[in-house]
């Protein structure tokens, strides 16, 4: 009987447990038949990285990929290798990519890396009709020159697309093999044109009225100014820098070209190495002309020259030379309502009481720390005055110090001129602190130049590179400074903190 017993009791134990992997063969089965339906539901769905509308992704892409003519020939390249890699992300990308032609409209022939010229031509039929950004850069020999010209010429079946002309970092040999192929085009829609000219007026450009109706904006460097240049009389911005290796020789007479188009212009810039202007008083009209940038010696000159009833914004650098600068033209330009000056060099020689008499109707002036000293000490330099320069700008309201410069002994002409205006009772004036300095600033003395300032002005920080650790002493007390960068907004930084003895980390 015990082995019967046994043998029932095997078989109970055997059934029990068919039973147990039959329930859970069947809980399996239906665990795959759930698994299978949920695969097939990811197989349907669209990945997440496609999930974005094409006219979005479309848009994103011509963002990455934006064109900038201060790009050096290096970032150029970038975007086309950019591209590349986003249409390596998915099928979907490659095809947004392929199908927009604003992606391609932007070529780039440079000897660091040239195209294949079929790959060019095919760019060039994707891009469809849309306008090019024709880049040529990069310097080589003159034979090496020549061999751009093939692919020039693979551009000029377009060049009544081309937007943009910049041809920058080339050497000599390479600009005389590129103009004669750009001789005789028609660039009906070209509306930029950004070139270095070598020390030399290149005859190519005598037909740009004709070649380039639509033209709105010409810059040109190192360019020797010739008695007859015309352009189209669309153009609104010009940008000269006359005679840059011109600086071993006698100067040259710079007279204003007998055809230039004043009529149109808002923006001018220019820009003489050399002394030697020749203009008659009053003799430049320019009724549009909104913005004038001069980087020059003697600047009088063609200040005097110029009439521009509209001119809002006026700009000024000045070579590294031992020049004394003048601005005595008289009340002709106080009408100008900003100012900027931020070139570190001309503080010494700025008569800074003849440049606020000229310009006494600015709202807005922007300086190098340098100029403080100049501008908003009494009597400019000198002693016995009590007005400083400032005091002739009645109108102003902003201050911008670009540079920045943290020597509280630098302010103090500012902090000084402040106090005096607020003691008189005259509206706060908003001071803005931009640009990064030279190297990190020490903590105290940029919090004790924030409190002189705030106090007697609205003040704005924008970027400022602190030392990797710096312990900082406000009135209400000291805080450690861990970040290398502190907020646009000290007073965010100073909200935080509350106390006359303690020590606290500030994360803004």
């Amino acid at each position: 009987m015990d082995e019967l017993d046994e043998a029932r009791a095997e078989l109970a134990r055997l059934e029990g447990t068919e039973r147990t992997i039959f329930k859970q063969l069947v809980e399996i089965r239906a665990a795959i038949k759930k698994q299978k339906s949920r695969i097939e539901e990811f197989v349907k769905k669209r990945p997440v990285i496609n999930r974005l509308p094409v006219e979005l992704l479309s848009w994103i892409f011509q963002l990455l990929l934006v064109y900038n003519d201060s790009l050096t020939s290096r970032e150029l390249l970038g975007l086309a290798n950019r591209r590349k890699e986003l249409s390596m992300v998915s099928r979907l990308w490659r095809n947004v990519i392929l199908d927009t032609p604003e992606l391609w409209s932007d070529i780039v022939l440079t000897n660091e890396q040239l195209p294949d010229i079929a790959f060019l031509k095919i760019q060039l039929r994707r891009s469809r009709k849309v306008p090019l950004n024709i880049t040529i850069t990069g310097r080589s020999n003159v034979d090496e020159g020549k061999s751009i010209r093939p692919w020039i010429n693979v551009l000029t079946s377009s060049a009544d697309r081309w937007q943009r002309l910049h041809v920058f970092e080339v050497s000599h040999g390479t600009l005389y093999n590129i103009l004669p192929a750009l001789e005789g085009m028609e660039l009906s829609s070209l509306k930029e044109i950004h070139m270095d000219m070598h020390g030399k007026f290149i005859y190519w450009l005598d037909g740009l009225p004709f070649q380039a109706p639509a033209l709105r904006k010409l810059k040109l460097l190192d360019f020797f100014l010739p008695p007859i240049f015309s352009t189209a009389a669309t153009l609104t911005t010009l940008e000269l820098t006359l005679g840059r290796r011109l600086s071993r020789v006698p100067p040259p007479q710079l007279a204003f070209p007998a055809h230039f188009p004043t009529q149109s212009l808002t923006v001018l810039s220019l820009t003489s190495y050399t002394s030697g202007w020749v203009f008659q008083p009053d003799s430049i009209h320019l009724p549009l002309l909104d913005v004038f940038t001069v980087a020059a010696n003697d600047p009088e000159q063609v200040m005097k020259a110029i009439v521009a009833p509209k001119l809002a914004h006026f700009g000024f650098s000045t070579p590294p030379r031992e020049y004394h600068i003048s601005f005595g033209t008289g009340s002709k330009f106080n009408h100008v309502q900003t100012f900027n000056c931020i070139d570190p060099d001309t503080y010494q020689r700025i008569d800074g009481d003849t440049l606020c008499q000229e310009f006494r109707g600015i709202r807005h002036i922007g300086i190098h720390p340098n100029s403080i000293n100049v501008l908003f000490t009494p009597g400019g330099q000198a002693s016995g005055l009590e007005s400083a320069p400032a005091d002739h700008c009645t109108s102003l309201e902003h201050i911008t110090i670009f540079g920045l410069d943290f020597h509280s002994k630098r302010f103090v002409p500012l902090v000084q001129w402040l106090t005096k205006r607020r003691e008189l009772g005259r509206p706060r004036i908003s001071v803005r602190l931009s640009s990064p300095p030279s190297e990190p600033v020490d903590g105290t003395t940029l919090l004790d130049l924030y409190d002189k300032l705030q106090t007697h002005s609205t003040l704005k920080v924008d970027y400022v590179e602190m030392c990797p650790r710096v312990n900082c002493s406000t009135r209400e007390g000291v805080f450690q400074l861990v970040s290398g960068r502190l907020c646009n907004d000290l007073r965010h930084c100073r909200s935080r903190l509350s106390g006359p003895t303690w020590s606290r980390v500030c994360h803004c």
